[in-house]
């Protein structure tokens, strides 16, 4: 069986170990995976072990101080890191708890369906045998998605802790508010499988640079066209000054205080300043742009 990425993982940066540790390795997981009555599993299976084994062991060499050091025998490191990715599981648990419990004042179908389906990730989830898996759906989409790399109980995390980030930022606004801005941005919102976070965002952006209370998430008469000039500025580095002082505004209005939360605000309106500019740019500003309130 050949599996150089994993294998290359597995093996570490110091301490190189060889295929005869990782397969050895391998042998145990098989043997503990079918209770001792295999010394083999369909190759399939066999990946996926293997698959959680290089994660276990990228996790150990990542994660906080062990007692296991980063050139400990592989098999002490894979260990180190099932005990991690355990631990890690508990975390995403409260994080859970935290998100049925603090949820927006406006929620869809997709929001709902989404948060009904994670406690299956940590019924399912398997740190000894398949840490890198995800066993449950996630439809909900993020405004700013999950990267790639990650998997497992570290997908999860990072999921749950961008699903809180939203949750907290739609919580500041009204009920009815929002509710009108959905209608405006989306129109069925309800049953759409659509984020709910960037139309209030991108709203509350365009209400700073007009400033306008953030809250209202509608700019007065007349102030929409000073937010396009702002962002639609010659030098696009004015433009992205203004965009991150309205995202900077926005945050202390709302009372935003956490670093990751003004990131991700501050990262969603440079998503708007450049769909905007390319907008401005291809001449026609209005054409597209699902900003409620622009007329």
């Amino acid at each position: 069986m050949s599996e150089p990425i994993e294998i290359a993982a597995l093996e570490g940066t110091e301490s190189c170990e060889s295929l005869d540790a990782v397969t050895a390795l391998l042998a145990e997981r098989i043997a503990r995976y079918t209770m001792g009555d295999s010394t083999s599993v369909p190759l399939d299976t066999a990946k996926r072990l293997l698959g959680g084994m290089a994660f276990c062991v990228q996790l150990h060499l990542n994660g906080a101080a062990s007692a296991v050091p980063k050139d400990a025998p592989l098999k002490e490191r894979f260990f180190a890191g099932v005990a991690e990715a355990r631990r890690l599981t508990r975390r995403a648990k409260l994080m859970l708890n935290e998100a049925q419990r603090w949820q927006p004042p406006v929620v869809n179908t997709g929001f709902l369906d989404t948060l009904a389906a994670l406690p299956s990730f940590f019924k399912w989830y398997n740190a000894e045998f398949f840490a890198q898996e995800i066993p449950c759906s996630i439809d909900y989409p993020l405004c700013q998605p999950v990267s790639d790399s990650f998997s497992g109980v570290e997908y999860m995390l990072d999921y749950l802790k961008r699903w809180l980030t939203e949750s907290a930022f739609l919580r500041a606004f009204p009920r009815e508010s929002l509710v009108e801005l959905y209608e405006q941005y989306y129109g069925d919102y309800e049953d759409l499988l659509v984020n709910l976070y960037l139309p209030a965002a991108e709203a509350a952006i365009l209400c700073a640079l007009s400033n306008a209370p953030v809250r209202a998430l509608r700019p007065g008469e007349g102030q929409h066209a000073e937010s396009i000039r702002l962002i639609c500025a010659p030098d696009e580095a004015d433009a992205r000054n203004a965009v991150f002082m309205a995202a900077k505004r926005a945050c202390e209005e709302l009372c935003s205080g956490s670093a990751f939360a003004r990131d991700y605000l501050e990262q969603t309106a440079l998503d708007l300043m450049v769909r905007l500019r390319a907008t401005y740019t291809a001449g026609d500003v209005r054409e597209r742009i699902h900003i409620a309130g622009i007329e």
